[in-house]
This record gives structure tokens, C-alpha cells and sequence, in this order.
């Protein structure tokens, strides 16, 4: 049991602490709602951006190659 328990421990003790102020489950990342998102096509590897976007939408475009902005202050998310 005393096993199992310094696991779960270890294991929380790893992950990447939490910013203050923003929780795992915030919905807008940074100062406004929206946010801009860009990414590289499939055939053809260009650029293409997508303006004012939710947050919610970033899980349906391929991880690769993914650049998310702030729509208010264009800092980085992701």
C-alpha cells in the first residue's frame, strides 16, 4: 500500500506545476475569448490562419506544426 501511495505521489510530483491564476479547466487562456490559430496544410505545407476562433476549437486541427495567438494581446498559447 505505502508502494502504491509514493507512486501516485511521484507521478503528481512530475507534472508541470500550474501557472497562477489559471487552472487546468480555464476557458479563455489569456485575456479575451478568442484566439487566432495557425497551422500548415496537408498537401501543400503552407501557412494558413484562422482569426478569431475559440478556445474549443484548437482540438480539431492537427497537432502538428500548430500555433495558437491571443486574439486580444497576439501572445503566444501554443
Amino acid at each position: 500500500m505505502k508502494s502504491l501511495l509514493s507512486k501516485l505521489f511521484r507521478r503528481k510530483a512530475a507534472r508541470a506545476p500550474i501557472p497562477e491564476g489559471k487552472t487546468e479547466t480555464d476557458d479563455d487562456p489569456c485575456c479575451s475569448k478568442t484566439v487566432h490559430i495557425a497551422y500548415r496544410g496537408i498537401s501543400d505545407d503552407r501557412l494558413y490562419l484562422n482569426y478569431d476562433r475559440k478556445w474549443g476549437d484548437v482540438k480539431f486541427f492537427r497537432p502538428n506544426g500548430l500555433r495558437v495567438f491571443c486574439g486580444g494581446c497576439r501572445r503566444r498559447i501554443l
